[in-house]
């Protein structure tokens, strides 16, 4: 093994630990809900429903305009400082959080404060290791799959984060959940200090020292051939250029549904847990624990089966538009059967597994892979114009993922208004999850139409 790839895998490694101590922060937020609508003023009152729903909203605002100012410092400074200040104000901005348990803090101002600090320094992970990942790995054979499993690390940390919870709120004090995985995400910030190396101010990205975008030199579908004439002087019209080109507006709401149903089941589905019973008993907080992550297990299956899925066929849009068609199934079935007098942990077990699978795979595919899904929609139409144009990935990959984030802001908000005002209450919950994920597999069928015709050209 050469110096080179030994740096490769020494980089991959320590983003994937870093992304994954990110994640394993975000958990205790979803998992203490429960305990804080029983017990915690001012959540224990007629409208905390709302109040937890507000605090999550703004939490995924200041991470959105995050992710902006910390794309902007990426190129003013060392992108390493910027990462490992994130990992230290994520890890302290959640203990702070966690001790309003051990300082009796009831004050709804001060859980806003934290909360919108934790949003604005967890945006400093994914900019960051992202444009890690693309510098060192841009001409990898297997940039699909390594992209697709890097994704993974979200889930494997809803895992682990999932089980540091349930050992925390077995103490009886749901601070120790939140000291406990803030403190994860500071030990790894100090380990990247040491071995992570630097990616300095401006670095030049493979992106615009290689051709992201190697459209397909005998594609036949002249009809799509169009001239887009972009005046580089003003960033509105690359805007506008961008959303011209084929697929964007397509992915981008793929995305905005797959973030709503996703962030919805992320932020309130350990609560729905504690009103099951299985196997005849009351399913308790720690339980509910465990439960989230069986779902997050199926995200790390479904990032690395969905990953090596395309990594193969290069059909993106059939693998995303499949995987969520059959998640909203398993969602509508996982509510009747979770709610059944007969309802089994094995069986109910497995009903989750399965929907993470489903659900989250695309998600990983569409966040981490799009500059490789726009190069299949530009194999597809045969778009010149494009492939000059290297700036328009970067911005039509902005915009993709910033439709993205509003779904992801929306989603647990809406959980919390139907959870506190509609009276079919979880069944409404479940329906707009499902309906979600249906509507996210519709948005692609013309790209899914494109894939089989690029199949049978192959064969022909």
């Amino acid at each position: 093994m050469n110096n080179f790839r030994k740096l490769q895998v020494r980089v991959y490694a320590l983003a994937f630990v870093t992304y994954f101590g990110f994640y394993v922060s975000r958990e205790p937020y979803s998992l203490v809900k429960s305990t804080l609508l029983k017990t915690w003023a001012p959540f224990n009152s007629t409208n905390g429903w709302i109040l937890l729903g507000i605090l999550d909203t703004v939490n995924l605002a200041a991470y959105a305009i995050g992710i902006f100012i910390v794309g902007w410092l990426c190129e003013k400074y060392d992108s390493l400082h910027v990462l490992v200040i994130g990992c230290f104000g994520a890890g302290l901005t959640t203990i702070l959080y966690g001790m309003a348990d051990f300082w009796n803090i009831h004050n709804y101002w001060y859980f806003i404060i934290i909360r919108v600090l934790n949003g604005l320094f967890e945006a400093g992970g994914w900019p960051t290791l992202i444009k890690m990942l693309d510098f060192y790995f841009h001409m990898e054979a297997t940039r699909d799959f390594l992209l697709t499993a890097f994704g993974s690390c979200k889930f494997l940390g809803m895992v682990v984060g999932s089980i540091i919870s349930s050992i925390g709120l077995s103490f009886k004090e749901w601070g120790y959940c939140f000291i406990a995985c803030g403190m994860v995400i500071i030990v790894i910030g100090v380990v990247d200090i040491f071995f992570l190396p630097n990616l300095p101010p401006g670095s030049q990205s493979p992106s615009e020292r290689q051709p992201i975008l190697q459209g397909g030199e005998n594609s036949e579908i002249d009809s799509y051939n169009v001239d887009f004439e972009v005046d580089e002087s003003t960033n509105y019209s690359v805007v506008i250029t961008a959303l011209q080109l084929p697929g964007i507006i397509e992915y981008s709401m793929n995305l905005f549904f797959i973030k709503l149903g996703v962030y919805v089941f992320y932020y309130w589905l350990p609560v729905w847990f504690i009103s099951l019973t299985l196997n005849g008993s009351i399913v308790t907080v720690v339980d509910a624990c465990w439960y989230t992550a069986a779902w997050a297990s199926g995200g790390i299956l479904g990032s690395l089966s969905i990953g090596l899925g395309v990594q193969i066929t290069k059909r993106y849009a059939t693998f995303d538009s499949v995987y969520s068609l059959l998640s909203a199934a398993f969602i509508f079935g996982v509510y009747k059967y979770g709610n059944s007098d007969h309802a089994l942990i094995i069986y109910f077990l497995v009903f989750l597994l399965i929907i993470g699978l489903l659900q989250m795979g695309p998600y990983a595919l569409t966040s981490a892979c799009m500059p490789s899904v726009l190069n299949g929609v530009a194999d597809s139409h045969t778009h010149h114009e494009w492939k000059e144009k290297q700036k328009l990935v970067g911005m039509a990959t902005g915009i993709v993922d910033g439709v993205g984030s509003v779904g992801a802001v929306f989603g647990p908000f809406t959980g919390a208004i139907i959870l506190q005002y509609s009276p079919y209450g979880w069944s409404l919950v479940f329906i707009v999850v499902g309906v979600a994920m249906l509507l996210a597999s519709t948005t692609l069928i013309r790209q899914v139409y494109f894939d089989i015709q690029k199949t049978f050209r192959t064969e022909e």
